[in-house]
């Protein structure tokens, strides 16, 4: 039924979640895939699952991070792996490349930064990522440079497949 050509998976592509994923987890989810190996397994950051403000009776460095990110201005949900971590995903803007890099949040942040914090990540142990594309669990598509800050998370799975020029647009709605 779609035309799309298959695109393989690597850093800094989306993956979709088709509407036939059964795991509750990644129910029309958008992940950014930051490294990918058949033979070394896969990592990725759910982009459009926001989470909940965090309470803390001081100025932590997470809860710096966090109220100075991209709005909404809530750690997001990065998927169901290590969800006790933190992980910070920043956009360098100086680079021509809008290349995306991962901070360690050492540092205080910086007002013009452009960062999201993610709880836990989302990851695949060796072939398991391959074996779930051949099974027609994702999607893999291409990123724009802000789909992980995008400022209307609950309605990015609808848009990216909207923007496609191929068969996959008429399931956007």
């Amino acid at each position: 039924m779609h035309d799309n050509a298959i695109i393989l998976p690597r850093p800094g592509a989306l993956l979709l979640a088709q509407p036939v994923m059964d795991d509750p987890n990644f129910t029309r989810t958008v992940i950014l895939l930051l490294a990918h190996s058949d033979s070394d397994g896969s990592m990725g950051l759910v982009i459009n699952r926001p989470g909940s403000h965090l309470e803390s009776p001081e100025r932590s460095p997470l809860v710096e991070w966090i109220s100075t990110s991209v709005g909404p201005h809530v750690d997001f949900i990065g998927g169901p792996v290590e969800e006790s971590g933190y992980i910070c995903l920043s956009q360098d803007l100086v680079s021509p490349s809008g290349v995306i890099s991962i901070d360690m949040m050492n540092e205080d942040p910086t007002t013009d930064s452009v960062h999201r914090v993610f709880q836990g990540y989302s990851g695949w142990s060796p072939g398991q990522l391959s074996y779930e594309l051949t099974e027609n669990g994702w999607w893999v598509l291409p990123s724009e440079p802000m789909d992980a800050f995008d400022n209307d998370p609950f309605t990015l799975w609808s848009r990216i497949l909207s923007r496609q020029t191929t068969d996959l647009r008429k399931l956007a709605d």
